[in-house]
């Protein structure tokens, strides 16, 4: 399978690659990046890095290159205090991904085959934007609005497919032994290279959920 990736330069997106270029079930790894990235996964005979600005749009040039892959594992994101603004969380959150989606329904679904669009969400995104909330209002909020649009996508079209991960939290390859135990035991927080391995198989295989909730996160990612 062939697959485009984004955000990886990021936690998540980084171990989505390194996750993708040892899996023998992902034969390309198509990696939208601004940035540049090292030279070991640049120079992979399994990677094409391609440099993009802006996750708005989704030029024919683009997509051309981007020609033969079956599915995307989207990454870029985060919480809305780790942007300068509110509006700015909302072009990065909710605007860059359903541009991305539509663009990749529009041009990338395979004949007769399933487009598979993995998309890194969080615990408690909620859907309705008029419901009090009394933690993450924010975040949660626009997390709702961007699952709820992309789930309007799958829905009106043919072979287009949307997963949505809820990771309750993530915890990075240095984050001590310990910590990571009772972290996992507060809050089902699973490790960043088993989320990846999560991803790559509902990219692989499907889930019979859309919405695919942190604890079975951890089950997927423990899944030899």
């Amino acid at each position: 399978m062939k697959v485009i990736i984004t955000g990886a330069t990021g936690l998540v997106g980084s171990a989505l690659v390194r996750e993708c270029l040892n899996n023998n079930a992902i034969s390309h790894a198509f990696i939208l990046t601004r940035n540049a990235l090292p030279k070991d996964i640049s120079a992979n005979a399994k990677a094409t890095v391609i440099l993009h600005d802006d996750f708005s749009v989704y030029p024919k040039e683009l997509l051309d290159q981007l020609a033969g892959a079956q599915g995307c594992l989207w990454s870029i994101g985060g919480r809305a205090g780790q942007f300068p603004d509110l509006e700015t969380h909302k072009k990065v959150q909710v605007d860059y991904p359903v541009a991305a989606a539509r663009a990749f329904q529009q041009s990338l679904v395979p004949e007769g085959q399933d487009f598979k669009f993995v998309f890194c969400s969080g615990k408690y995104a909620e859907w309705d934007q008029q419901k009090p909330l009394y933690f993450m209002s924010d975040t949660r909020r626009v997390k709702g609005q961007v699952e709820k649009a992309l789930s309007a996508l799958a829905d009106a079209a043919k072979n287009f497919k949307v997963f949505i991960a809820r990771p309750s939290g993530i915890l990075g390859p240095s984050t001590p032994g310990l910590m990571s135990t009772v972290a996992g035991k507060l809050y089902d927080a699973i490790e960043v290279d088993k989320l990846a391995k999560a991803f790559v198989r509902i990219a692989l295989e499907g889930h019979e959920t859309r919405i695919v909730e942190s604890a079975e996160l951890i089950k997927l990612g423990n899944k030899l």
